[in-house]
């Protein structure tokens, strides 16, 4: 009798490797009367500018670990990926090109006492960001209407933002994401 190999098995015959999972990524956030908060953070010593958090994939990891995994380096520890995990459970990611983006609602925290986390360890995985802010939604929504210029730089009210930020934007590719999601109604406080 002869034994059928799946595509995957296939692949990794013809290949060597299994194709990696797609980079992932996830917005926190938090309501409070009537506005939706987003904790984002600025990439350090980068012109990228502000964003959720998000990256790609370690082997082995699903999308939603990849998004869980990347949210907690980034916020150096503070939010933890198993609490994430719990959050995003069951959530369809928002898929723009191969980027999965996740949302999880969190309690408020002060962003400083984010900035502030110990890092469990001394790795560029944990300091990858500077700086965090909650920033309202409504500040990033009217960005949202039209396609995301790649070239422009999408300012940031400095009101929301902490002292000695290097950058005053928006990532674009980030914008790009939440287009997508506001666009498919994938946005968790659209759904009410």
């Amino acid at each position: 009798m002869k034994k059928l190999i799946s595509c995957g098995a296939m692949l990794i015959m013809l290949c060597g490797t299994v194709a990696a999972e797609p980079p992932a990524g996830m917005v926190v956030y938090f309501q409070s009367g009537g506005e939706v908060y987003l904790l984002l953070a600025e990439h350090a010593g980068s012109q990228r500018g502000w964003a959720g958090f998000g990256g790609g994939a370690r082997e082995g990891e699903t999308v939603a670990e990849t998004a869980a995994h990347k949210a907690e380096e980034e916020s150096r520890g503070y939010f933890k990926r198993a609490d994430l995990l719990q959050k995003i459970a069951g959530q369809s990611p928002v898929m723009d090109g191969d980027f999965a983006s996740y949302f999880a609602a969190v309690d408020f925290v002060p962003a400083p006492a984010v900035r502030n986390h110990p890092v469990p360890e001394a790795t560029d995985a944990y300091l990858e960001r500077g700086a965090f802010a909650w920033i309202p939604y409504s500040a990033v929504a009217g960005y949202l209407q039209e396609d995301i210029d790649r070239e422009k730089k999408y300012a940031i009210d400095p009101a929301y933002l902490p002292a000695g930020s290097e950058t005053q934007w928006f990532w674009r590719a980030w914008l790009g994401n939440m287009r997508k999601a506001m666009l498919t109604k994938a946005l968790p406080w659209q759904q009410k």
